[in-house]
């Protein structure tokens, strides 16, 4: 090899190592360690800050979410494991094959999300893909329209304790629940659905779901008959599945706290003007819902705050989606599929919100 070749060799390889050098400095990965070195940084900086924030977040889960989800939580997980999802499914398997192209237990799943609220609706879906009652396919169509919040949180804690307000409270309630009907739709007509293997496609019969499942984890079919081991199992796995919830809701705090330490409002105020309060309600309720609900309340525009926080809602937030994604990530549904999903319930429920909030804006 020639000398000029080699210099043009070396200089290729040098050209390569420092595109590789800078791809990694600006790296999603990196950037996420940058992320976690300045919160670190700021913790030790304003120790205090950060235990009076953390203290709000065991707060809230301690007294609010913890006393109203745990139990219907137990409740839904004890339900799936003796096989109510059969039992209760019958009557709708006609409609949900018909309207969303997905199995009866569909609609099981539907009714406990709506009845107790996030994260329930991912928490049983994920149970009925464990023990072979639905597939991955089936999964990706169901998992758009049964993610919602329930009526406790969206009449009581929205409607009367934030807005002050219960009409708010059933305008969210009426819009949120319609929107993820609807975008049910989105997912289920859709002929490009992700590629699944076709052995994951087919229809299993209950009793072979649950033999397969019993034999995966070294039991009889008779154990997940048995009242006692399925509520021993049910309170484990409530109790272990809470401690996560929880600390996504301390999480999700900190973070909001730490954008009011960066002094984000004051920024967004000379952004964007008079519109300031809509972009903080955003940004907040993008990180977690209870917060963003709370700025939303603040608006100058009723509808337009009722509407903002439909939407906020329906989205769930970053808490609420990496609770549903730690529970759905068995099922091999990739977190870009649930943002997309949750993106567009989101704005569908803001859209029927917004026409409610102005055709009963004096009722409000």
């Amino acid at each position: 090899m020639s000398l000029s070749r080699t210099l043009e060799v070396k200089k290729a390889r040098k050209r390569t190592d420092v595109k590789s050098a800078l791809s990694h400095i600006f790296s999603a990965r990196a950037f996420t360690i940058v992320l976690l070195l300045v919160f670190a940084g700021l913790m030790i900086a304003k120790p205090s800050f950060y235990l009076d924030a953390t203290r709000r977040g065991l707060s809230l889960y301690a007294t609010t979410v913890l006393p109203s989800l745990f139990p219907f939580y137990f409740v839904a997980l004890m339900l799936t494991r003796v096989g109510a999802a059969k039992t209760l499914s019958v009557l709708f398997e006609k409609p949900m094959r018909k309207l969303y192209l997905s199995p009866k237990e569909s609609a099981y799943v539907l009714v406990l999300s709506m009845l107790s609220g996030y994260p329930v609706g991912a928490s049983c879906l994920a149970e009925l893909y464990k023990m072979g009652a639905v597939s991955q396919a089936d999964v990706q169509r169901v998992s758009a329209f049964t993610s919602t919040s329930g009526p406790i949180f969206m009449l009581g804690t929205v409607g009367s304790a934030i807005f002050d307000n219960v009409t708010v409270g059933i305008i969210v309630l009426i819009s949120h629940y319609l929107g993820a009907l609807l975008n049910g739709f989105l997912y289920s007509r859709r002929r490009n659905l992700e590629r699944i293997k076709s052995d994951d496609n087919k229809a299993y019969s209950d009793k072979s779901c649950a033999k397969d499942y019993a034999t995966a984890n070294g039991r009889t079919k008779g154990a997940y008959e048995n009242i006692d081991v399925a509520l021993s199992e049910s309170v484990a796995r409530s109790t272990t599945s809470m401690l996560t919830l929880g600390g996504y809701i301390v999480l999700a705090g900190l973070i909001v706290d730490t954008m009011n330490l960066a002094g984000i409002r004051q920024a967004f105020q000379r952004l964007f003007g008079d519109g300031s309060q809509i972009a903080v309600s955003l940004l907040y309720g993008m990180i977690e819902m209870t917060r963003g609900s709370i700025e939303c309340a603040k608006c100058a525009s009723l509808p337009l705050g009722v509407a903002t926080c439909c939407g906020i809602v329906s989205f769930g937030g970053l808490s609420v989606i990496m609770q549903t994604y730690s529970f759905l990530s068995v099922t091999h549904l990739k977190l870009g599929q649930l943002l997309a999903r949750k993106a567009t319930q989101a704005a569908i429920s803001f859209l029927i919100a917004l026409g409610l909030s102005f055709a009963l804006q004096n009722a409000l």
